[in-house]
């Protein structure tokens, strides 16, 4: 049997995948192939291809080293700071998008990818990955499993009105996560039996203090519940609660792995179970 594992977005929470992927490695549980969405793209990828959880950490550490990716969180700032300070922030950051489309260029995401894939393209992986993106002219997900890695996983990570859209043959790409924040079914429409989707959990806060906080509200209302629709249809879920976490401080990936790992042993019992079941 086939096992898939989907890897959901969730910016620099998603060192928590190398937990993830140590603690099913330890538990003998083989994954046959990977998809994911943003940061579960970059994860996903670099695991397939290199096979080794200690490789990726060790290429965390140097990313860290070496590439400024740590960004600034406007809806983090936007619930912290002060009124006037909070009001007058989120005005200046959205005057700065609408002027060039973006707050920020692709530079220091394509330093970062280039140094975890280099000129590896998506056959040279050990386990079939896709990334998947999401087509905002044919307002539809994309699944990329062509070409280079670093091309094919850069529009997954491409936050909008963050980072600019990807023209990739025809499309207009952005993060996966806009509509697949778990890519469960566009991995079992390639071939998956038993799909494990992992997500990371975000907390909705009901505090507000004037209108762009209502609307980030219902927003993450309707990112939750769409998300949720996605992961309901995988056969196996971890969820992974990182409290007070920065998503935007990448440097912080020795926090985040930990939490990945433990929240993966705590349900191992029940996946086995589950995976006997099924004869995998």
């Amino acid at each position: 049997m086939k096992i898939g594992l989907s890897l959901g977005a969730g910016g620099a929470r998603g060192w928590a995948y190398v937990g993830v992927l140590r603690a099913l490695e330890e538990a003998g549980i083989k994954i046959g192939m990977i998809n994911g969405s943003s940061i579960g793209a970059v994860a996903g990828g670099g695991y397939s291809l290199y096979l080794n959880v200690k490789k990726m950490v060790s290429i965390a550490a140097e990313i860290v080293r070496s590439v400024n990716v740590n960004y600034f969180n406007i809806f983090r700032h936007s619930t912290e700071s002060h009124s006037f300070l909070r009001n007058w922030l989120v005005s200046a950051i959205c005057d700065i998008a609408a002027l060039r489309g973006s707050i920020l260029s692709h530079r220091n995401n394509l330093k970062a990818l280039k140094r975890i894939f280099g000129k590896y393209e998506f056959h040279d992986t050990q386990i079939p990955f896709s990334s998947v993106a999401v087509d905002i002219l044919a307002m539809e997900t994309v699944v990329i499993s062509e070409g280079k890695l670093v091309d094919g996983i850069l529009p997954s990570i491409s936050i909008p009105g963050i980072f600019p859209p990807v023209e990739r043959e025809g499309r207009l790409l952005v993060d996966g996560g806009a509509l697949a924040n778990v890519p469960v079914q566009a991995l079992r429409q390639q071939g998956a039996e038993f799909v494990i989707a992992v997500k990371l959990g975000t907390e909705v806060k009901t505090t507000y203090h004037n209108g762009f906080d209502i609307l980030n509200y219902i927003d993450s209302l309707k990112f939750q519940r769409l998300s949720q629709w996605e992961i309901d249809k995988a056969d196996f879920q971890i969820r992974i609660d990182i409290p007070d976490f920065n998503s935007g401080r990448f440097d912080n990936y020795e926090i985040a792995i930990p939490y990945g790992y433990e929240a993966t042993k705590r349900v191992l019992p029940d996946l086995e179970r589950r995976l006997a079941e099924v004869g995998a």
